[in-house]
């Protein structure tokens, strides 16, 4: 019993201690921490906890808005929580670093085990928003990495519904990449079985006058005239 009132009082004493030197660092020195790179960030990092949340960022997010690869990298090998959400529209820092253009470090986050399909509060996920952007390798490597690509958004669309006007190339492969279903093509050939139907119907017919100087066999040419009409010459 001893035991455990020792260790919840040095719980709370930790707690406390972390509060204190949280309470001390503005969101400004943490901004400015950051931007000066990794050094910098190993120096905030004997003041605040890794997992240290501020105005709804993550350091990470910081990080990735400020494009620190340097930063990004620091914090993930030092083992921050890489899908918590956070930033502009409260995603993952990997939406972030979608959102922003920074695809290197995207492509660094996809590959250190950030979620995908975690819905950011427009219930977007990274591939709806990598489709709007039109940034067709970071839509594969998200594909690659278990992207749905059919999660609705807060709008009821899909990152195929998100597809920008591009150049037709680039559009036509997103859409091959997105799409759910096959893409069908329209052509005008008739199916066999028409085809035979039609060919069957022609067959035994008696020999139809077409003009007064002509006879025609349509049962071997494949016509069907109608006797009924041919009107005098």
């Amino acid at each position: 019993m001893l035991k455990r009132i020792i260790l919840i009082i040095a719980m709370l004493f930790i707690g406390i201690s972390i509060t204190k030197a949280q309470s001390k660092i503005t969101k400004q020195e943490i901004i400015n921490a950051i931007k000066q790179g990794a050094n910098s960030t190993k120096k905030l990092l004997e003041k605040v906890p890794i997992d240290y949340y501020q105005d709804d960022n993550t350091l990470l997010h910081y990080a990735v808005q400020f494009r620190k690869r340097d930063v990004v990298e620091l914090l993930v090998n030092r083992k921050i929580l890489i899908s918590r959400k956070g930033g502009i529209f409260y995603g993952t820092a990997l939406q972030d670093a979608i959102y922003y253009g920074h695809l290197g470090i995207a492509s660094y986050l996809l590959e250190k085990g950030s979620l995908v399909n975690i819905k950011n509060i427009d219930g977007d996920t990274a591939l709806h928003i990598a489709a709007r952007n039109g940034y067709l390798g970071i839509v594969e490597q998200l594909i690659a990495y278990g992207a749905s690509k059919n999660m609705p958004n807060a709008n009821g669309h899909t990152a195929y519904n998100l597809i920008p006007d591009l150049s037709w190339d680039s559009r036509k492969k997103l859409q091959e990449v997105l799409a759910t279903q096959p893409i069908q093509v329209q052509t005008k050939n008739y199916s066999k079985s028409i085809l035979n139907r039609n060919i069957h119907s022609t067959k035994n017919r008696n020999i139809n006058i077409i003009d007064k100087k002509s006879l025609i066999d349509n049962s071997s040419v494949g016509i069907d005239i109608n006797i009924n009409r041919i009107n005098q010459f």
